[in-house]
């Protein structure tokens, strides 16, 4: 059974609630990543993609340097212990309908879940499960071989 510290990414930016959104722009393309985690008093509580940015900021015309991150994050935070099966974890997330899980070790976040990292994970089952199918044929073809001589 995968568990969620087996497929989440490690890398993941937290900033206080304080700055700007163009901040948060800035910061997410520094770090490359398409998300912050959002704190106060060094307490996750929020998150912004960059579905918010294009959603919240450029779609409605706003000047990010003029929006508050507290009025485009999304609040609270859908989250998982680094022991959750990673079933769970997909089905929290279809059942909310979100992209992203934050991964909490007491109470502070050791990693997220993205769709992505879902993609990844299952292209590693099904390649995994196609090493096995061409074992197993190449077993077939020995034992055929075998048996016919």
């Amino acid at each position: 059974m995968t568990i969620a510290r087996e497929i989440m990414s490690k890398k993941i930016v937290t900033i206080e609630s304080s700055v700007s959104v163009a901040e948060i722009a800035k910061i997410m393309e520094k770090n490359r990543v398409s998300s912050v985690i959002i704190t106060k008093d060094q307490k996750p509580f929020g998150i912004v993609s960059e579905r918010d940015l294009v959603s919240k900021i450029i779609a409605s015309n706003k000047k990010p340097s003029e929006v508050k991150v507290l009025d485009i994050m999304s609040s609270p935070l859908v989250a998982v212990s680094p022991l959750t099966p990673a079933d769970e974890i997909a089905e929290k997330m279809l059942d909310k309908k979100i992209r992203r899980v934050i991964v909490m070790d007491m109470d502070q976040p050791s990693g997220i879940i993205t769709v992505t990292d879902f993609v990844k994970h299952l292209h590693g089952l099904l390649a995994d499960n196609e090493k096995y199918k061409q074992g197993l044929y190449q077993q077939l073809i020995e034992d055929w071989e075998h048996w016919m001589s």
